[in-house]
């Protein structure tokens, strides 16, 4: 009899567990679904502020306002035919200028004993080609040759490691978020 006992309100203690239990998962469910119109309503109100906004800049920049604008508040004129160029009448590139040799000159590193070969082309031509003038050299403080030194051996390449691809934190749309609740599966 004692044991029946003891059953019994095993019994009834679980049921009013589970009864408990029922009645929160009913009462999450029901929020997150109140949540979920509450992003709906959010969302069409969003998208019609956009329509809204679009629809105003359309009126704003119609080409008879923008057009009136101008011809109050600005002083322009029309295009003349004398305000167009032909593409060669354009004036060429600029020659390029040597900004490290300059820096060089001014430092005084540049002299006799180059070991850089500077050949310089006639400015003019002719017809008849002369046999050209010795290279120009130029002077930069390198070490000697027989102070450099082989590269020793180079460390093998580290393989590459790829980092696994972060996890979002959060569903990354509504539908996501319907079946992380469990509503839509």
């Amino acid at each position: 009899m004692k044991i029946a006992r003891i059953v019994n309100v095993v019994a009834v203690l679980s049921l009013v567990g589970s009864a408990v239990y029922v009645y929160r998962i009913k009462y999450e469910a029901t929020r997150h679904s109140e949540e979920v119109a509450k992003l709906k309503r959010q969302i069409t109100q969003e998208v019609d502020s956009v329509a809204v906004l679009k629809a105003e800049w359309a009126f704003l920049a119609r080409l008879d306002r923008v057009q009136a604008l101008t011809e109050q508040h600005l002083d322009l004129k029309p295009l003349t035919r004398e305000q167009t160029l032909h593409l060669a009448s354009l004036p060429g590139r600029p020659a390029p200028v040597d900004e490290i040799g300059k820096k060089l000159e001014a430092l005084g590193l540049m002299g006799q004993d180059a070991s850089l070969v500077i050949d310089k082309e006639p400015s003019t031509p002719t017809a008849v080609k002369k046999p050209a003038p010795p290279a120009k050299k130029a002077t930069i403080a390198v070490k000697p040759v027989s102070q450099l030194k082989a590269p020793a051996t180079r460390p093998a390449p580290q393989p590459m490691q790829v980092a696994p691809a972060p996890r979002p934190a959060q569903p990354a749309n509504l539908t996501d978020f319907l079946r992380k609740i469990g509503v839509v599966r």
